[in-house]
């Protein structure tokens, strides 16, 4: 063997390529430049904390009917097992009304039949099981107690129109107008715990031959009673440790344009520092 030979990786060779033409222009530069002029604010009145503050905490049962099908034929239902799912929680300003969807999603293990004994006296098979979902929805009315949600409507928009340089009618070209947009804290839902009790009934088995009381069925009926704890919730600010007194925004004699109608010039703004 020639071990003469180099095998190590190296470079061959290298060139290195420099632009030296220093005449030509150069793209970069800037644009546009502003200097942009302050701009006034004025202190909001609001809490030390924003925390979510529970409204009202109620437990609703829902009652539900359903017709599962198996995968296949079976001779008896093992276990199954049960979970509920929100799917929608819904309060509705200005009512007393939550509206409820969502799912008990059940997993059934079954046993489904492979083999019988010529003798009757044996019955072989295998364990399966099958996950469905079955939906539910309803409507409640919840009794808030005083703690109800924090919400402020949107003022209608507010336009003003002048009359034409012969006062014989408005002024196409000019109007003032005024359009108000609040955003509230949205109200939501939290569950705090479930439970369902159910009953599966069949009735369309089929025989199974040489055994007495055996069925094999593929449909049955599923009734749950369903029973769900939930609460209401809304973020709201909070004074710590107490209440303070009133801020000059609260008085009468300055409100903002969300609780005033438009009688008034844009200068009150500046009452509220």
């Amino acid at each position: 063997m020639n071990n003469s030979k180099d095998h190590g990786a190296k470079v061959v060779s290298s060139e290195a390529y420099v632009n030296t033409n220093c005449d030509s222009e150069c793209g970069a530069g800037v644009i546009q430049s502003d200097t942009l002029s302050a701009a006034d604010n004025y202190p909001g009145y609001g809490g030390d904390f924003e925390v979510a503050k529970i409204l009202t905490e109620f437990v609703i049962q829902i009652d539900t009917e359903a017709r599962i099908r198996l995968n296949e034929p079976a001779y008896e239902i093992k276990r199954i097992e049960k979970q509920v799912f929100l799917t929608q929680c819904r309060f509705i300003a200005g009512t007393d009304k939550v509206f409820l969807e969502g799912y008990i999603r059940k997993n059934i293990e079954y046993a489904a039949r492979t083999c019988t004994n010529s003798r009757g006296s044996g019955i072989g098979g295998v364990i399966k099981d099958t996950t469905v979902h079955v939906p539910f929805r309803a409507y409640t009315k919840v009794d808030f107690k005083g703690n109800k949600p924090y919400i402020r409507p949107n003022l209608p928009p507010v336009v003003a129109r002048y009359l034409d340089k012969k006062c014989m009618g408005k002024d196409i070209r000019e109007a003032d107008r005024s359009e108000v947009e609040i955003f509230n804290e949205p109200v939501y839902c939290e569950l705090e715990w479930s439970a369902v009790f159910d009953a599966e009934i069949n009735a369309e088995g089929t025989p199974i031959q040489g055994f007495k009381n055996e069925e094999e069925f593929q449909e049955f009926t599923d009734k749950s009673v369903v029973y769900l704890c939930i609460k209401l919730l809304q973020k709201q600010k909070i004074c710590w440790p107490g209440p303070k007194p009133p801020h000059p925004c609260e008085l009468e004699e300055c409100k903002s344009p969300m609780d005033m109608p438009w009688d008034f010039p844009s200068t009150d703004f500046t009452q509220c520092k």
